[in-house]
């Protein structure tokens, strides 16, 4: 459960990530379209509030919020660490999809 929520939670960081114009245009070749930004923002809230399930799951009321402030702390780092060095596609830079 505990990976679950290390999954979910870096799941959110990334689609909070994808929806700045920055890290879009870097990734995709394009600025995101609003309608695709907010959607990208509520995918990346939604998946961070249900992170919060399987650390209380798993740990309880007492230390399941423990759990999961060490999920999204580790979840933003691998979010952070994968927009900013993995390198982007070769096809996204050149705007062809």
């Amino acid at each position: 459960m505990s990976v679950l929520s290390l999954l979910l939670a870096s799941a959110a960081f990334f689609l909070l990530g994808l929806a700045t114009e920055a890290r879009h245009r870097r990734r995709f070749g394009a600025c995101p379209q609003a309608a695709r930004c907010k959607m990208l923002r509520t995918g990346g809230w939604l998946s961070l509030v249900v992170s919060v399930a399987p650390a209380l799951l798993a740990q309880g009321w007492i230390f399941g919020p423990i759990l999961w402030a060490g999920a999204i702390m580790a979840g933003a780092g691998i979010a952070f660490l994968a927009l900013n060095f993995v390198p982007a596609r070769a096809n996204a830079r050149s705007g062809n999809f």
